[in-house]
């Protein structure tokens, strides 16, 4: 329970939005010591790994936090068919199960059996727990392109030196630590001097990771991004062949060699990178969030000695058990709790003891306040039965709401219609884009991927860049990525992709059923025949009942896409009989008729004639069903945005480009609910074309800057 009835700062949510505000101010009150407290509500629960690792062999981080009172759960550890049962009865968050990490929200009329009568063709995956969005992202921190800003919604008074600063501010709050980027800007007023505390580092600084192990070297080129002064590092295609080669006249189809350099490259960043070079200029291998070791003949630098890193287990969106992934609950932890004994070093205190976090705890309205401020109501859970629900409400000076683009707009929306906000701008809930997200699959690959290993996404290809076209066209601009499979995925997706190729042709199944689904399928079409089978002949040759989960999804390309769609969505509240959110286009399409995804097919159908020989052969989103009531909904996405998005006026949105709440029934200097702000994926109000955190982290940090420079204004 909190300590307090009443806090000068509540943040609704521990996302990225949450964190890089909740430190940024926690920091500033310790320096103010003005006894000033902070109070996260998170509705999730702590995660962390089951397996010793680097910096904590005796897997201690468990204990400690349950001796903190906190409630937590481990990430799923089998890393086959049986993983992903274990992730969808014990890690996915559906009635009865409310503590899951991973919440797949839809949208739409609810039918009978709790099977969708209507669905708005959507389905969002969302992160439910201390870290938000962090905990199952992909770790790619990129910085979309200048003319993303340029888009007439975009209401900033930035300019591109100030807007590089916050990004650059931005990826060292990622990939250090909120306190240390902040403290090393303190320095000279500009990130990235790296003067300040080395101690304070949660984590080692973003990388680039496309060897099949640690400390090899590369052999990358480089060069600089003129917009950004930002570094890129990609695969070099003229040096692909070995130079000792010679071909043979005779042979001129014969395989050519691949030169040394490469050949300790992960298959599926090579292959990505090798093809991409022949369609765009502008690729390259994206920065991870993730620890790693500095590749020889370089020496270990001081600060990673004894970090955590990437063991390129392919497990990112599962959770990384070696710990080497930058999720927030790290310097959550660290922050509120303080850090367990570890490798002989001894328990560190909580840096900033005046700010708390309380889990499982899931608001539902904020109310104004008439003498100023203003009062959450919100449930909590109990961490054994979270079915039992208990009502809380406490006030605060001041409220950050980051419960994500999906929680916020949820929380808004019933603020205003239960008359707890009635001011709040007619604007909530318009401006929803799907930032273009799609996921494909091809099969038949003329080169092994082998999509189980390294980090999830290693590469970037953008389009309709200056970089990738003589005459790029903005509006039109997308991002393809490679995409792994964690090896709990791999045999479903060996045997599922052909499976859900029927299912786009209409022979679907609903996303309740497709457990019991699968597991049938495996068992009929696998289990009995293929032990049969081994029983019979596997001495005289072997079966593929033992095939690897490396082997299932040997031949095969995964990526995932995103774009600027249109941005024309709107969430309403749902009413009986609905879900809690329905959502639809303004303009009465679907969602997957928008005319990026036309240019996402058009991309991919160039990529896919590089990767194969089958002519025939597409990739395939296989949760795009054109709505026959497939899989899962006509479109399946993490990088949700908009819905109280950042506009001059309250005619026109929710906040402003400070994440300020309009108030309607103010006019002048300060039209705005004071001390309401929102900081997260929400406020965003066009699709931006690549993976949002960077962005939201970016933004979320300059809305501190002005919370704190506004901190004796009322």
């Amino acid at each position: 329970m909190p300590k307090h009835e009443h806090y000068d700062v509540v943040i609704v949510g521990s996302g990225f939005g949450g964190t890089m505000t909740g430190l940024s101010l926690a920091r500033k009150f310790q320096e103010r010591n003005k006894g000033e407290t902070i109070l996260m509500l998170e509705r999730g629960t702590w995660w962390t790994t089951p397996v010793g690792t680097v910096q904590d062999k005796e897997v201690n981080t468990y204990a400690f936090l349950q001796e903190k009172g906190q409630p937590v759960q481990y990430w799923s550890t089998v890393d086959h068919f049986k993983g992903m049962i274990d992730l969808f009865l014990r890690c996915l968050r559906r009635q009865g199960n409310e503590d899951g990490l991973y919440d797949l929200t839809t949208f739409g009329r609810q039918g009978a059996f709790g099977i969708s009568a209507e669905n708005d063709g959507v389905t969002i995956a969302r992160a439910n727990g201390v870290g938000g969005g962090s905990l199952i992202y992909a770790n790619v921190t990129i910085q979309p392109p200048d003319f993303i800003f340029d888009d007439a919604r975009w209401p900033l008074t930035w300019d591109a030196k100030s807007r590089n600063n916050y990004y650059q501010l931005a990826r060292d709050a990622i990939g250090y630590g909120v306190i240390f980027a902040l403290n090393d800007r303190a320095a000279d007023g500009t990130p990235s001097t790296g003067t300040a505390d080395k101690k304070l580092r949660i984590n080692t600084g973003l990388t680039n990771i496309v060897t099949r192990s640690a400390r090899l070297e590369p052999h990358w080129r480089e060069k600089i991004d003129p917009a950004t002064g930002h570094k890129i590092r990609q695969l070099d295609p003229s040096l692909l062949v070995d130079p000792a080669f010679t071909p043979d006249p005779t042979k001129p189809n014969a395989p050519k060699p691949l030169n040394p350099q490469y050949a300790l490259w992960i298959d599926r960043a090579r292959v990505f990178q090798s093809a991409m070079s022949e369609l765009t200029d502008d690729y390259g291998t994206v920065d991870s969030s993730i620890n790693d070791i500095t590749p020889e003949p370089n020496p270990l630098a001081p600060e990673g000695v004894g970090k955590n890193y990437c063991e390129r287990q392919g497990r990112c969106i599962i959770g990384c058990l070696p710990g080497a992934r930058h999720t927030l609950n790290k310097q959550l932890m660290r922050a509120i709790l303080g850090a367990p004994p570890t490798n002989n070093n001894a328990a560190k205190p909580p840096l900033y003891p005046n700010m708390e976090l309380e889990a499982l705890a899931e608001v539902q309205v904020i109310e104004a306040v008439p003498e100023g401020g203003y009062r959450i109501h919100y449930l909590t859970r109990d961490p054994k039965k979270p079915t039992r629900v208990t009502y809380h409400r406490l006030t605060a000076k001041r409220v950050i709401v980051s419960a994500g683009c999906v929680g916020t707009n949820q929380i808004m929306l019933r603020s205003k219609a239960e008359g707890t906000l009635p001011n709040l701008s007619d604007r909530v809930g318009y401006g929803f884009s799907t930032n273009g997200d799609y996921l494909a699959f091809i099969e038949d690959t003329r080169e092994k991927i082998s999509l189980t290993r390294g980090p999830v996404t290693t590469s970037f290809a953008h389009f309709e860049t200056p970089g990738s076209s003589p005459n790029p066209n903005p509006s039109k601009f997308h991002t393809i990525e490679d995409n792994g499979i964690p090896k709990v995925f791999s045999s479903l997706s060996g045997i599922g992709i052909p499976l859900a190729r029927s299912i786009t042709q209409g022979k679907g199944h609903h996303t309740k059923l497709f457990l019991i689904w699968a597991i049938v399928r495996w068992f009929f079409s696998k289990f009995i025949p293929d032990y049969l089978s081994a029983f019979l002949r596997n001495a005289e040759e072997r079966q593929k009942l033992f095939e690897s989960e490396d082997e299932y999804t040997a031949n095969m390309m995964c990526i995932a896409a995103m774009g600027r769609d249109e941005g024309i969505g709107q969430f309403r509240l749902g009413q009986e009989g609905e879900t809690a959110l329905r959502v639809k286009r303004t303009d009465g399409k679907a969602f997957y008729q928008d005319p990026i995804y036309d240019e996402i097919r058009a991309t991919l159908d160039r990529f896919g004639e590089k990767l194969t020989d089958q002519n025939s052969r597409k990739f395939i989103n296989p949760f795009l069903n054109l709505g026959q009531g497939g899989l899962a909904a006509p479109i399946a996405l993490s990088h949700p945005l908009g819905g109280c998005s950042m506009a001059k006026t309250a005619a026109e949105g929710v906040v402003d480009e400070f994440g300020r709440v309009f108030d309607q029934s103010k006019a002048g200097e300060r039209p705005f609910y004071e001390g309401l702000y929102i900081a997260d994926g929400a406020i965003i109000p066009t699709a931006l074309g690549v993976n949002p955190s960077l962005t939201i982290s970016a933004v979320s940090l300059r809305i501190a800057d002005k919370i704190i420079e506004e901190l004796d204004t009322f």
